[in-house]
């Protein structure tokens, strides 16, 4: 399906910042969009400060660019579920600059979802949720893919979904971030390296919040101490650390056996 707002996107974003680098401008826009939203939950002067960081590198009439931006990849995604952002980096041809950097087309993420996890989805009405690792999310498509097939077949990721995503690439962890975020799906976004087990920055989606996924999550993994994870009190004021990262038993993007 040819989704309108990509081309919309690419033409204001050529327009947008000529002066500064096309990856640069890209780069600050995604963390801008992404602090933005974090910023609406947990009310940080650090995040705010990061912001204005930004932003002060840009004409007014640029800055408010960006927000016109924002609202192409909201519309976007409005349209169908999808990789929106990971298919205006490619189709911007962002990835040379970045040792070749490609984000799978997302109809190919779609179809591996459907091949790996479709029988699997197939037997989950019966339980009121499922956790979901994705160790090397790029900008989020697998997830989103798992997601739209599980709302083909009947289920609603909104609520039955929650998924834990890394990925060693800021930005990219970023775009994860910002589209997880923007489809209302309770996942945490961790910027970090899975093998090494470092990370640097843990972000939660709005939907995380409101859906009180630290209880659910909580009492879920209390129920077997076998399968238990490392769950952290989460408070908008504390320094956030990675609830998941990889948990025994959890179903895995990265492993296909799972």
């Amino acid at each position: 399906m040819a989704n309108p707002h990509i081309r919309a996107f690419t033409r204001l974003f050529n327009e947008t910042a000529r002066y500064r680098h096309r990856y640069e401008v890209f780069r600050d826009f995604v963390m801008m969009a992404g602090i933005a939203i974090q910023n609406a939950f947990l009310k940080s002067d650090e995040l705010e400060q990061e912001y204005l960081g930004i932003v002060r590198r840009y004409e007014k009439e640029d800055a408010a660019r960006m927000s016109h931006l924002l609202a192409e990849v909201v519309m976007g995604l409005e349209v169908y579920p999808c990789d929106f952002l990971g298919s205006v980096f490619m189709e911007l041809e962002l990835g040379s600059d970045r040792m070749g950097q490609f984000f799978t087309p997302f109809e190919v993420s779609k179809m591996m979802a459907m091949m790996v996890h479709g029988d699997t989805i197939d037997t989950l009405s019966d339980k009121p949720f499922i956790t979901l690792q994705e160790p090397a999310c790029g900008a989020g498509g697998m997830v989103i893919a798992f997601a739209q097939t599980m709302y083909e077949k009947g289920l609603n990721p909104q609520k039955q979904l929650w998924a834990s995503c890394v990925d060693v690439d800021p930005v990219a962890a970023m775009m994860a971030y910002v589209q997880l975020s923007l489809l209302h799906i309770p996942a945490e976004v961790v910027i970090g390296n899975s093998l090494s087990m470092q990370f640097t920055r843990v972000m939660r989606t709005p939907a995380h919040y409101l859906g009180l996924w630290d209880s659910k999550l909580r009492r879920q993994w209390s129920k077997d101490e076998s399968d238990a994870a490392q769950v952290v009190e989460d408070a908008p004021t504390a320094v956030p650390q990675p609830m998941v990262v990889i948990e025994k038993g959890q179903m895995s993007l990265f492993d296909m056996t799972a």
